[in-house]
């Protein structure tokens, strides 16, 4: 049997996990349904579940049916850094350069949120350029994909443990 290539099967349902992320943004931005962020976040981790349980299955299938721990881990993490890095540099050139107008509506609804909490205005000001810094930077998209890699952990870790297979020790 031929060794299976984690980086083929990786690249390719990172690239898959990407598209749907952009597609999923676009429609969001568009729709405005980034206001509901309960709504993005259960999309998010049915994408994450969703794209790693393929990715993971289509190893093991390849695999004769097994796969260590340690395996799915590795391909799990190298499927959401590739996907993951894909869509949040995606994410950062639409809110620069695309729909700058995106990040203003974005700042304009945390500075209500700051407001019905009863946040002084030196306060909100004083948050409002912290972020809107943060959020028109190169760092909006380190921090973006640490945020990824720590969830894509937890996932890959959780899908890992399910859907592992060791190989019989006498076979």
């Amino acid at each position: 049997m031929e060794k299976v290539s984690s980086a083929r099967i990786a690249l390719k349902w990172g690239l898959i996990y990407a598209i749907v992320s952009i597609v999923i943004a676009l429609i969001s931005y568009n729709t405005e349904m980034w206001k509901n962020w309960i709504v993005s976040l259960l999309l998010s981790v049915i994408l994450f579940f969703g794209v790693l349980y393929f990715s993971l299955s289509e190893f093991k299938s390849l695999n004769g049916g097994f796969m260590s721990f340690g395996q799915g881990f590795g391909l799990g993490m190298l499927t959401i850094f590739t996907g993951g890095l894909i869509s949040i540099i995606f994410d950062f050139s639409y809110k620069k350069y695309i729909d700058p107008n995106l990040i203003e509506m974005q700042l304009d609804m945390t500075r209500e949120q700051y407001e019905s909490m009863g946040m002084s205005e030196e306060q909100i000001e004083a948050a409002i350029e912290k972020a809107q810094a943060y959020m028109s930077s190169g760092m909006a998209v380190v921090f973006g994909l640490i945020s990824i890699l720590i969830i894509g952990l937890i996932v890959s870790l959780i899908m890992s443990a399910a859907l592992k297979k060791d190989k019989p020790v006498f076979s």
